[in-house]
């Protein structure tokens, strides 16, 4: 060892956080995501760092309890209502080894999110939550179906197709480059 080295301090060892199935590696942060698959199905993925199982395991020893995982799915019927309802619950076997867990959503349409958690006797305390996410409505797409259109929103559109419809040669240079038709001939 020389000089510099010795006035080097000292770097902790680093820890590599342990394989997940889902990832092929950790990140190492706690975290929740929920995505919705289709109107009834979502999927929630989470990983749990080592820290905050410490710090559930030790809430629930203070009510003299094992710390049980819950994931809670909570919804609301759009972005303008402040708190949700809880829809949907499953029991974790495993929080720290299973990373994701599909969800059937008991109604379609509004906004969704996850809570993790563990409960205690008949409380839920969560530790993680996911950002609010659109639900799609059951019926059919807007392509579809009826559209509900505006008066303004409905003369634009019928504006639009009607300028779609006429050819205007100054949107395209092809149009230039294109054989004269002879009168009562076809084109090609």
């Amino acid at each position: 060892m020389h000089s510099l080295e010795r006035l080097a301090p000292a770097l902790p060892a680093l820890v590599e956080p342990p394989p997940s199935s889902l990832r092929g590696r950790r990140y190492g942060e706690d975290c929740l995501y929920l995505l919705v698959r289709d109107p009834h199905v979502a999927l929630a993925v989470w990983e749990v760092t080592p820290a905050l199982h410490a710090r559930a395991q030790a809430r629930a020893r203070e009510r003299g309890l094992p710390p049980r995982y819950r994931l809670v799915i909570e919804r609301r019927p759009n972005a303008d209502a402040v708190a949700g309802v809880a829809c949907a619950a499953v029991e974790l076997p495993d929080a720290l080894g299973g990373e994701r867990w599909y969800v059937k959503l008991p109604q379609a349409g509004g906004e969704c999110r996850a809570l993790l958690g563990i409960s205690l006797d008949k409380d839920f305390e969560p530790f993680r939550y996911s950002s609010w996410v659109p639900v799609p409505p059951d019926g059919p797409c807007a392509e579809e179906g009826a559209w509900d259109l505006t008066p303004e929103a409905r003369a634009w559109l019928l504006e639009r197709s009607r300028a779609g419809r006429v050819p205007d040669i100054a949107t395209s240079s092809a149009a230039r480059y294109q054989a004269s038709v002879p009168p009562g001939k076809a084109p090609r």
